[in-house]
Order: structure tokens, then sequence, then C-alpha cells
């Protein structure tokens, strides 16, 4: 591996190589794709923006160009090149789809829906016109339709899908090449048996974890349990660089432990709580453990017209990285004070400062941080999602995750049991070690009676009653993509099958029981 130095000496000399004919636009594509062989994507970037100075109208170029910015993490600016290139090339559907992934990363839902509605409007548009001559509908149709669909599939849009389904098959598109879309419609319309029949007869390629979950919602809604946790286990060791994810994992989790050992109550007294004059109300928290309601919880909240809720974002993280991650030395009130503007500074991306209601601050894991919520919002309330143990490790096993050092746990029932067992550790110290007031909504009364559960949540929030919260698919459809792993069941009934699954998966949990069941017997469930 080169050192920094000779690192930084050889990328300036493969910029100073450049063409001969500088002014030649292709020239510069050539050297770019020579420096996106060797992954060099600085000097990619540098050599396409001579090449689109050169040649602004190309959207290949802007295309490009937006790619390699995305591989050096620089989002805004692959935005800016993406969106150009759809304005250039406004009929190149793969450009529309490759820009609509990226609001969707970035959380610009209704753009990307946007661009993913135009891209099916213009592609189905070219197949029925081929169809009409004597081309027909080519593969390449076939894979930008499936690209479509999956786009609609994750966004939540099944009436869009179903839009879609029908005019391919109108274009001439017949419905076995289509079978993982309409499996997915069919599960989500209560027919799973059609679901397995359409996902079995698919012989298309579709990416194993995609085709895997699928199978492992199927096989769980048809009651085939050894179907449904093989398939799961399948769908994670597809995953790539499962070894080294379930690494990360464990190291994570050895991390979390490490600091659940200086978590004591007096170590809470010793924290230096942030005394502020800004006038600044605190927000209140909505955390839990991943798959234990937080996603339908907040979608509820969002329903109240005096709420605003912000979903997982990295205030509370970057106010954390201010004041070290681990307790393991005093908090000095100066950076105390630092996290805070941190947090509020973060925060007024996602809320106007003349918003005069309730922040609602939702990520799950920010229970590992309930000492810093305490810090630098001392008389902050926290709402705890509660749900069996066991419920939410096989949920979470079952579930394909983004991964990050966290939800790499998920990949193995039984490191994702040891990841409860750690997590809900350094929560319970916590708990103990800081006078922070939090009320505790549990899942499984929630979906028996939302209306009993949510009252007495939103008089701990200071919030009135309002009936409109209550209508939760309304607001799910109305938000827009749900960038959770829970997107495609918020928006569905409320419906309490979920509570006590894990029976069903009882002999699959036997290795874990030892570890999740006196958990649950902590949290007051029954463990007979």
């Amino acid at each position: 591996m080169l050192a920094p130095q000779e690192r930084r000496m050889h990328s300036q000399e493969s910029i100073a190589s450049a063409p001969a004919d500088r002014s030649d636009w292709r020239s510069w594509c050539d050297l770019a794709d020579a420096a996106a062989r060797l992954g060099r994507w600085a000097d990619v970037v540098t050599a396409l923006g001579h090449a689109a100075e050169l040649n602004p109208n190309s959207g290949a170029v802007a295309r490009n160009l937006g790619g390699a910015l995305l591989n050096m993490g620089r989002f805004e600016d692959a935005r800016a090149a993406l969106r150009s290139a759809v304005v250039l090339e406004p009929d190149n559907v793969h450009g529309r789809l490759t820009y609509a992934r990226l609001m969707i990363d970035m959380g610009l839902h209704h753009e990307a829906l946007a661009e993913i509605e135009e891209g099916s409007r213009r592609a189905l548009a070219g197949m029925l016109a081929a169809r009409s001559g004597a081309s027909g509908i080519s593969p390449d149709d076939l894979a930008v339709v499936r690209e479509i669909g999956l786009l609609l599939d994750r966004s939540n849009q099944v009436d869009g899908l179903r839009r879609l389904l029908a005019a391919a098959e109108q274009a001439g598109i017949a419905a076995e090449k289509l079978g993982y879309l309409a499996a997915s419609v069919a599960l989500r319309d209560g027919r799973p048996e059609d679901a397995r029949a359409l996902l079995l007869d698919d012989r298309q390629p579709v990416d194993t974890v995609l085709r895997c979950r699928l199978m492992t919602r199927i096989a769980d809604a048809i009651g085939d349990t050894d179907e449904a946790f093989a398939a799961a286990e399948q769908m994670n060791r597809a995953v790539y660089g499962y070894d080294e994810w379930r690494r990360r994992g464990a190291a994570y989790r050895a991390h979390i432990r490490m600091t659940a050992r200086i978590v004591t109550p007096e170590w809470g007294l010793r924290i230096h709580r942030a005394e502020s004059d800004d006038e600044v109300p605190a927000p209140a928290f909505l955390v839990g453990f991943p798959r234990s309601g937080t996603t339908l919880l907040d979608t509820f909240l969002m329903g109240h017209p005096d709420t605003r809720v912000i979903e997982e974002g990295s205030m509370l993280e970057k106010a954390t990285g201010v004041i070290s991650d681990t307790p393991e030395l005093d908090w000095p009130s100066e950076a105390v004070m630092r996290a805070r503007t941190t947090y509020l500074g973060e925060l007024s991306r996602h809320v106007r400062p003349s918003f005069t209601g309730l922040v609602v601050d939702k990520h799950p894991l920010n229970m590992l941080r309930l000492a810093v919520i305490y810090a630098i919002f001392p008389d902050a309330k926290i709402i705890f999602a509660q749900r069996h143990p066991c419920d939410v490790v096989l949920s979470g096993f079952m579930q394909s995750f983004q991964l990050n050092h966290a939800m790499a746990s998920f990949l193995d029932v039984g490191d994702a049991a040891d990841f409860y067992d750690a997590v809900m550790t350094i929560w319970t110290l916590s708990h103990e070690a800081v006078p922070l007031a939090i009320h505790t909504v549990a899942y499984e009364r929630l979906t028996a009676d939302p209306g009993g559960e949510l009252r007495p949540a939103l008089e701990f929030l200071g919030l009135e009653w309002c009936d409109d919260l209550l209508d939760h698919q309304a607001t799910a459809r109305s938000r827009g993509s749900i960038v959770t792993a829970s997107y495609d069941q918020v928006v569905q009934p409320l419906n309490r099958a979920p509570s006590g699954r894990w029976r069903r998966y009882r002999k699959q949990l036997e290795p874990v029981l030892p570890i999740l069941l006196p958990w649950a017997e902590r949290l007051g469930y029954d463990i007979d």
C-alpha cells in the first residue's frame, strides 16, 4: 500500500497525464475510463469535469460524472450532475431511475416518486410503440420495467405497481416475466399461496436477498415456519461480505458491553447538564430495540397536528460525537453545551425554528445514548417502544436491513439475541443512572387497542387528544416512501398476529431462549 505522500504524487501524476488533445471531450472521457478501472474516483471526477465543460450537452458525461461523485460520497454534487443528465436526456429511463434511487437514499421521496412515475410512463410508451412496429419488446425493456417495479414496491406505491403490471401486460410482457412483482402484490392483497406460486414460477434473475426476503414473508404468512426460517437464513447468508459484517457486528456488541460496565448511578451524578438561555424546548425522543414498533408508533404521532417527527436523523449521533461515544471521562460543561448546539444546528435542517409544536426525534438505537440526552436536554421526555424480546429478535432476523455495524447483528439469530441482551443491559443501567422521564408503549397493547395505549402517551408528552391520529394508514400513505424496514407493514391495517409469533418458531429459537426469556419475564411477559 502506498504511503499518503506517495498516493498524492501518484494521483498528481495521473492528472498530469492529460490527453494529447485537451480540447477533445472524448479524450477526457477515455482518461476517466482508465482512472475508473483503477478506482481513482477523484481523477475520474476531474477528467469528466473537463469533458463536461467541453461538451455541456452530453447526458452520458453528466450521468457518469454523477456516478463518480457518488463513489466519492459527494451526494449533493452527484445529485446535481444526475439531475442535469435527466434534463439533457429526458427519454433515458435508466438515468431517471439512477437519479430516483439517489433521491430515495437522500430522503427526498416526493422527488424520487416523480422520477419513477415519469420513467414508468416513458418506458411503457416506448414499449407500446415498439410492439406496434417490428422490433417488439426487448430484454432491455423488461429489465427497465422490473427496475421500475422494484422501486415502486420499495416506495410503498402499491397502486402504482398494479398500474405498471397492467400496462406491462398491455405492452406484451407476459405475466410470468414479472413474477416477483406480481407475487409482492399478491402477498399484500392477502393471497400468500398465489404469491408463492408466482415467485416460484419467476425464472428471471432477481437479487437473492430480495427473492429470499419475499419468500420468508410468504412462507410465514402461509404458516410454513421451517421454510420461512430457512429462507431467512439463505437471505442473510447471501449478503455480500457476510462474514465481515458479522465480525463488525460482534465488535459493535463488544463496544456496547464495554461501555455498559462504566454506566453507574455514581457516574450519572457527575454528568454536567446543559444550562442554556436559548429557550428552545426539548424534543421528545422515541426509542426502542429495532422491530419493536417504533415506525408504527411514529406514524401514529405524525397524525397529530402539533408534532414534527424526525425519523432516524443524525442529530443525536453528531451531538454524541462532540462529547465522546463512551462515558469513560466526565464530560466538561463546555463540551455539553457544544453538543447541544450541534444537535440544534442539525435539527434546523429538518424543522424550522418558527415551529412551536413538539419535535419527536425517532431513532430506535438512541436508547444507547440516554445519558447524552440527559446531558443536553435534562427535561426531555422519552417514549420507549417495547415488544416481546423473542418477537423482536425473530422479526429482525427475518428482515433484510441496509447493513451497518448495528444491523449486522441480525444476520444470525444468535448474534441478534446477543445484541438484544447488550442493548437492553445498557438501557437498563442508563435508566437507573439518569433521572429522565420515560413512558413505555407496548407493541402488543398498541396493536390491540391503539386509542387506549396512545392516550396515556399523549398525556405524558403534553399533547391533546386528536382522533385523526388513529388513522395510521392514511398518515402512512401521505408520508411517502418509508425508509425503515417496516415500509411495507405500516400501511396495512393493524394486525395482532405478529404478537406472540415467536411461539410458532420455538424450535428454531430454542438456542437463544435462555438469553431472551429472562428479559421477557423482566418486562412482564408470560414466558410459558
